[in-house]
């Protein structure tokens, strides 16, 4: 999980300048490994290659590894590798504000007895949203249906050309359809899960807060929103109350003192003030 105890502007680039240059920092043999898997990520990443790099979120690449990294592809090991020393350079690169190599990994069903329905219940749990983080989901997914018959024309169009051994536009416009139908489904079952978050009219911080702080060994302040992890964007100072930072804040007022745990030692905090709604 990133460290929301500090800020970082992401430099303005998009996914299609950025994935030609970590290949060319590449070696000719890691090249040759990593290519395929970073430029079908960079093709069917929600927004495409001019997706400016900054506009990346949990979300976006967490839903791509979803739809496209099996247990079941035995090349799967490799596509991780690939991916993660992709977002790696991004945030070394600082074209993103955190590393989202994190979130690349092989999703693995597990098989003991009950499990299917522990995820069941899991996925029926509602999940607290802000008004504006459900209004973004809900015109994210007027978009991808709204998209959804120029994919599915775009895959029968490919599908002209009969020499299917050598056809990568068929298998790009495939891939492209199948994940856009698969982050539909993840937004529609969001949708049906979300709750917008009713403000209380105490001060305590709750999700939708806007909690300033101060770091009292810097005496530097910060403002963050308290937002669900889904609509979490550290350029925009909206922190996860899932993330350090964010646990720490829910429930608390102004005045109050906290400690969050950073990777050189704790850190402390002051609640300067707490703004609900």
């Amino acid at each position: 999980m990133s460290d929301d105890t500090t800020t970082t502007t992401a430099v303005s680039i998009t996914l299609g300048q950025s994935c030609r240059e970590f290949l060319d920092s590449l070696k000719p043999d890691h090249r040759v490994a990593y290519e395929r898997y970073v430029r079908r990520y960079v093709q069917n990443a929600a927004g495409g290659e001019s997706l400016p790099t900054y506009r990346l979120t949990g979300s976006l690449v967490e839903s791509f590894a979803e739809a496209y990294i099996k247990a079941s592809d035995p090349l799967a090991a490799e596509q991780v590798a690939a991916l993660k020393a992709y977002f790696q350079f991004l945030k070394k690169r600082e074209y993103t504000v955190q590393n989202f190599g994190i979130l690349i990994r092989v999703r693995r069903i597990a098989g003991r007895p009950g499990a299917s329905t522990a995820a069941q219940r899991a996925e029926e749990k509602p999940v607290d949203m802000t008004a504006e983080g459900m209004e973004s989901l809900k015109v994210e997914l007027t978009e991808i249906t709204g998209r959804r018959t120029e994919l599915v024309a775009a895959v029968a169009l490919a599908r002209e050309d009969k020499d299917f051994r050598e056809n990568s536009p068929l298998e790009a416009a495939r891939e492209a359809l199948a994940f856009s139908d698969q982050r539909q489904k993840q937004l529609e079952t969001a949708l049906k899960r979300a709750r917008v978050v009713e403000f209380t009219h105490d001060d305590r911080a709750a999700v939708g807060s806007t909690v300033t702080v101060t770091r009292l060994d810097t005496d530097a302040q910060h403002t963050y929103k308290l937002v669900g992890a889904r609509e979490a964007n550290a350029r925009e100072q909206k922190i996860s109350v899932e993330s350090p930072v964010g646990k720490e804040l829910l429930g608390r007022r102004p005045g109050d003192e906290i400690m969050v745990k950073a990777p050189n030692g704790e850190i402390a905090f002051k609640v300067n003030s707490v703004l609900n709604g």
